[in-house]
C-alpha cells in the first residue's frame, strides 16, 4: 500500500533525513512529495546551523564598552553590527545554543520547550501511527509499550545535551503533556523544575532519561510511573 501525502509529511516532519525504501519510493512518486522533503531537509539544516553558530568571543565585552560610554560620544556602528550578529544567531531559533553551552539539563529543557514546545502541543491533533513511533524510537535503540504509544500525538527526533533524542506529545487524562527522551543524558531522578508557567519532572532510566513537561496544574508524576514501565531503552 503506497504512502499518501499526509502520511509522508508527518514522517519527514519527524525525521527529515529518513532514507528507508518506503520513504524514498514515496518521495520519488510525485513532485509535491519531493518538494515537501526538500523543504523539511532545508529547515532541519537551518536548525542545525543555528545550533553550531558561535557569536564572536568579544561580542559581550564590545556591547558593555559601548554602553559605558557617554551618550553623546557613543559609536553606534559597532553596536548595530553586534545587534545584527545577535539577530542572525536568533533568526532560526533564538534560544538554541550548542549543547556544551548549556550549563545544566534544566537550562536545556527550558530552552528546548521555549523553542517549539507550545507550538508542537498546539499541532498535536491526531494520534501518530504506531509504526512511525516504532521506527523513530528504533533509531534511538528504544521502544515504547503499545498502551503509551497509542496515545502519542506527535513525535520527532531532536537534539539533546548529549546527542540525539526524541520529542513527543502525549495525550493523558489531564490533557496533553510533552516528553523529551535523552538516551545519553543522566538526571537526578524525581527532580522537578519550573519555568514559564510549566514544570518538568526528571525520570532516570536504565539507559538515559526522560523529562516530562506539563502545565503546573497537571500531575506529571503519574506519567512518570507509566514511562518507567513502558519505555524500554538500550536495545542494541
Amino acid at each position: 500500500m503506497s504512502m499518501n501525502f499526509s502520511e509522508f509529511k508527518k514522517l519527514i516532519g519527524a525525521d527529515p533525513w529518513n532514507q528507508e525504501p518506503e520513504t524514498l519510493r514515496a518521495r520519488n512518486s510525485a513532485p509535491e512529495f519531493e518538494a515537501a522533503a526538500t523543504q523539511a531537509e532545508a529547515f532541519e539544516a537551518k536548525l542545525q546551523s543555528a545550533m553550531n553558530l558561535k557569536a564572536p568571543s568579544d561580542l559581550l565585552n564590545d556591547i558593555k564598552d559601548i554602553t559605558r560610554q557617554p551618550a553623546q560620544s557613543r559609536n553606534w556602528m559597532p553596536l548595530a553590527l553586534a545587534a545584527s550578529v545577535l539577530i542572525t544567531l536568533g533568526a532560526v531559533g533564538l534560544v538554541w545554543k550548542q549543547a556544551h553551552q548549556w550549563d545544566s539539563v534544566e537550562d536545556y529543557l527550558a530552552d528546548h520547550y521555549s523553542a517549539d514546545g507550545a507550538k508542537l502541543v498546539a499541532r498535536a491533533t491526531d494520534i501518530v501511527d504506531q509504526q512511525d513511533v516504532i521506527k523513530i524510537m528504533a533509531k534511538l535503540d528504544a521502544s515504547i509499550g503499545q498502551q503509551l504509544a497509542g496515545n502519542i500525538k506527535f513525535i520527532k527526533l531532536c537534539p539533546t545535551p548529549d546527542g540525539r533524542g526524541a520529542h513527543m506529545v502525549v495525550s493523558t487524562e489531564q490533557g496533553l503533556m510533552t516528553i523529551i527522551y535523552m538516551p545519553e543524558t543522566q538526571v537526578t531522578d524525581g527532580k522537578v523544575i519550573a519555568f514559564d508557567q510549566m514544570h518538568a519532572l526528571m525520570v532516570s532510566l536504565e539507559h538515559g532519561s526522560v523529562a516530562i513537561i506539563g502545565k503546573q496544574s497537571q500531575n506529571i508524576e503519574s506519567l512518570g510511573i507509566v514511562l518507567k514501565e513502558s519505555l524500554k531503552t538500550g536495545l542494541v
